[in-house]
């Protein structure tokens, strides 16, 4: 029956992956701002694979490239009106940052396989999370709530640890080690919570599900900035 199962998803994932090219490929497909600006060229029908929860799918038609020599920039319409990551679909992203949010990079690429079919490498995974990262935190500190309810108590639990880093990402950082080498880096790690009621003893009791967490590679001063705006 695995085999079964297995084999109906493989064929599913191929039927996914040929709708979604003749989705993205219609040549009269409606894509936002998609003309020349002023002062730009356009570069007609360049194509490129896209990463998917399907798998990966190519699209040519109606991705025009504009350049603006002036300025020299250029922009994709049909990706920014995609969402796009790189080559990567926001849905695989999403579920990617999930996966390793919660497992680590190469426990996520080993359950994505297994769970959902999807192939992707533990440094991959990373390579995406990071590009993710500023714009989820620039998000979390807009995204503040000024005029919540009031909440009587509320608690801010922060710390850091060491985790191991690969040799590029610790390159020229000083460290503990005798030759003054580290190897690795502190994360910075909080959790804001509240309690609005006690035990039977009189000790406070976390609210459920209250727990909002966060967790930078950062140094301590931006993230005690994005913890202030995760609490409120």
């Amino acid at each position: 029956m695995e085999a079964v199962e297995l084999g109906l998803r493989e064929a599913l994932f191929k039927d996914g992956r040929r709708l979604l090219e003749t989705l993205y490929n219609q040549p009269d497909l409606r894509v936002p701002d998609n003309a020349s600006r002023p002062g730009e060229k356009c570069h007609a029908a360049r194509a490129k694979d896209i990463d998917t929860l399907f798998g990966t799918i190519g699209i040519k038609a109606g991705r025009n490239y504009f350049y603006d020599p002036g300025t020299n920039t250029g922009r994709f319409p049909l990706d920014q009106a995609l969402g796009l990551v790189h080559s990567f679909s926001p849905a695989l992203v999403r579920l990617a940052a999930r996966a390793a949010a919660k497992e680590g990079y190469e426990s996520a690429s080993e359950d994505l396989r297994a769970q959902a079919g999807v192939s992707l490498e533990g440094r991959q995974i990373q390579r995406l999370v990071n590009l993710i990262a500023p714009a989820v935190a620039a998000q979390l500190a807009q995204g503040a709530n000024t005029s919540p309810a009031p909440i009587p108590i509320l608690y801010t639990e922060v710390d850091g640890t060491g985790v191991p880093m690969v040799a590029e990402e610790l390159a020229g950082r000083a460290g503990k080690q005798a030759d003054g080498s580290a190897k690795t880096r502190e994360v910075k790690l909080g959790a804001i919570f509240t309690q609005t009621k006690t035990d039977e003893e009189g000790l406070p009791v976390r609210d459920h599900a209250s727990t909002s967490r966060s967790g930078l590679l950062r140094a301590a001063r931006p993230c005690s900035s994005l913890f202030k705006a995760e609490g409120k």
